[in-house]
């Protein structure tokens, strides 16, 4: 389309350089409505067209589909302005688009009686082009009168962008309409956690978790194993069904697809970074899909001699801690054992949450805690993450990176329908700390569905201290040892890694037959685990070795514990000042504040307290003596006369 056909005045057509907030604003001046594709998007930028500048209606189409990033930048408001966004979408005031792809387009139109404006421009909808005081931006526009041709094109041009978009916030307006008993603030807190999952997402889950299923049953004999699934009935879910099925190569006809399962195992490896492994509890077996090909991966108990081949190899492992600088080996290779426990255990963490919400329902939706590795570097973390993959899926499998720790890579891979650990290691959490928190508080009490197979999360980090909230969601394991580069150990750790230890199937078969016994379910989600160990090692005849943690490591050792009578006894940094109703700890002056958040970050969470500058005022006194008193084996008679002064 020619321009000399569209204006015949020059000026018609202008120009504006965006170095001032004033040059924005003036854009927008006099004009009360709005629509827009804008790449990002200001959420309080909209608030305040439609607060403080007289707009009656805003439609905005966001070019980047950040619908979680939004969630999370709403999260960190507040409830207040999520609820004000959903009241404004409720009323028809306000409407925010996601598309289905990305879309960098900037185009602006803009209403008033009579006239409307048209902006090109590089400048997003957010506050930061507006201030203009990082950036500059550069925009033409034109004043139009209603039926002008170039009117008209631009608005099928901005429908165009507009098809095949998600309206943000829908699900939380029909949640508004759907329970009007629940106070609005209650309902918004909980879309925020990511309770209200979108119907398309929660359709697409159902359909990739059959697909997953129909996989890793299917019989290793099949040459070409095709199966057919049904696709979901709403538009919406079908295209979402659709894109995730196109890098598989699916037919799809008469609203179902076919496929083939090897492709799709092989697809999940490669693209998540994790096999599909799934428990068959009709059958009793565990089964993993690795490499394209189905395996099982439990068996019943073989000779005794087998056994004990087996588990001398895993000592062995434990072993090479006595060629590392630690101030108790013996600490060290119990914090091991436990996390293999612990490793070995994941696969079933899904099965464990069905039993526990079936039993308890709402009284209880904690989900089993998460693993935290603590240690800095040259500690063994990733060469030990590395031995437990590797004999939990028969061959060498590298842990995800802690780069890779985030929301949509997590809520990705619990859409597969498979329970093999997502193992993140060495995770800086200084950088993802929100999203720490956000994850661990909603993985298994908000996400989790009952229908649907998650993967348990398990994490490396040289992080040393975690805030309250996540002592009752984390079990924390520190790997106080160091190996020095080069070291002795380095050979017996590479003959360890070649050989073979088929433990983990003799295990995962003895955990389902535990799952099919009645009982009460045991608050050590490692009860299990423990009671199998001994199995095999009863059945090989072999003692079970010292660092065996036959308990809780919580209640053999706890390095806060520790820690502290460190600094009551050895660095005499502190005292203690017994009352009848409260103690007080003193600090040393010396300690900086970091130092002493620290130390107040290590206790328990029954040990109530408050800090006082340098001092901490502990509310229970009993609580916190009885904490310091406990413990490891050791002679307490120090510690005895020193909380006796």
């Amino acid at each position: 389309m020619m321009q000399h056909s569209l204006f015949p005045d020059p000026e018609a057509l202008k120009s504006k350089i965006i170095s001032r907030r004033k040059d924005f604003d003036a854009l927008f001046e006099g004009f009360t409505k709005l629509r827009a594709v804008s790449y990002v998007v200001s959420p309080d930028l909209l608030l305040e067209f439609l607060d403080k500048r007289g707009f009656e209606s805003l439609e905005v189409v966001v070019g980047e589909n950040l619908a979680d990033a939004y969630r999370q930048d709403l999260a960190q408001k507040g409830a207040e302005a999520t609820e004000r966004l959903a009241e404004l979408l409720q009323k028809g005031t306000l409407r925010l688009l996601v598309p289905d792809r990305t879309l960098h387009t900037k185009l602006y139109l803009l209403d008033r009686p009579g006239q409307s404006r048209v902006i090109a421009t590089s400048a997003n909808l957010t506050l930061t082009a507006r201030e203009a005081s990082r950036q500059v931006n550069y925009a033409w526009y034109a004043d139009l009168p209603a039926g002008h041709a170039w009117l008209s094109k631009v608005e099928a041009d901005y429908k165009a962008h507009a098809e095949r978009c998600a309206v943000f916030l829908g699900d939380l307006v029909e949640l508004f309409e759907k329970d009007r008993q629940t106070p609005r603030k209650e309902l918004v807190e909980a879309w925020l956690k990511g309770a209200c999952v979108e119907e398309v997402d929660v359709e697409t889950r159902r359909l990739i978790q059959d697909i997953s299923s129909r996989s890793i049953a299917l019989d290793g004999g099949s040459a070409e194993p095709v199966f057919s699934v049904k696709l979901p009935e709403t538009t919406a879910a079908r295209r979402h069904a659709e894109r995730f099925l196109a890098p598989l190569n699916a037919l799809t006809s008469g609203g179902e697809a076919r496929l083939n399962g090897k492709g799709f195992l092989r697809y999940v490896q490669e693209s998540h970074g994790v096999p599909v492994m799934r428990v068959d509890a009709a059958k009793g077996e565990l089964r993993l899909g690795l490499d394209g090909e189905v395996r099982v991966v439990s068996e019943p108990l073989p000779e005794d001699k087998a056994v004990d081949a087996a588990l001398a190899h895993l000592e062995s492992y434990f072993e090479t801690v006595d060629h590392g600088q630690a101030p108790d080996h013996r600490f060290a290779k119990v914090s091991m054992f436990e996390a293999l426990l612990y490793l070995f255990s994941a696969p079933f963490a899904n099965e464990y949450m069905r039993v526990k919400r079936s039993r308890y329902g709402a009284i209880d939706s904690r989900g089993p805690r998460f693993l935290y590795i603590y240690g800095p570097s040259q500690n063994g973390k990733s060469t030990f993450l590395r031995l437990a993959l590797k004999l939990i899926a028969g061959k060498s499998f590298e842990p995800l990176n802690g780069g890779d720790f985030a929301k949509r890579k997590i809520l990705g891979a619990a859409s597969l329908g498979t329970c093999f650990p997502l193992v993140f290691d060495d995770l800086v959490l200084a950088q993802r700390y929100g999203l720490f928190e956000e994850v661990l508080k909603s993985y298994w009490e908000v996400w989790w569905k009952e229908d649907m197979v998650s993967p348990q999360i398990i994490l490396s980090s040289n992080a040393y201290t975690l805030r309250d909230w996540a002592k009752s969601r984390v079990k924390r394991l520190d790997f106080d040892v160091h190996f020095a580069p080069g070291g002795q150990g380095k050979e017996a750790l590479a003959a360890i890694f070649k050989t073979e230890n088929p433990v983990f199937r003799w295990f995962s078969g003895l955990y389902l037959e535990s799952l099919q016994q009645p009982g009460p379910l045991a608050e050590d989600e490692l009860e299990p685990a423990r009671r199998v160990f001994e199995t095999l090692y009863a059945r090989a005849g072999r003692a079970l070795p010292d660092y065996f943690p036959a308990a809780p490591i919580e209640t053999l050792y706890d390095p806060g514990r520790r820690a502290w009578r460190d600094l009551l006894d050895r660095l005499r940094k502190a005292k203690v000042e017994w009352d009848s109703d409260r103690a007080s700890v003193h600090f040393s002056e010396d300690l900086q504040h970091y130092e002493i958040k620290e130390y107040e970050s290590l206790l328990p969470a029954g040990v109530k307290h408050r800090r006082r500058g340098k001092a901490l005022v502990i509310e229970t006194p009993k609580e916190f003596r009885a904490w310091l008193e406990g413990g490891e084996r050791e002679s307490r008679s120090w510690l005895s006369r020193l909380l006796r002064r």
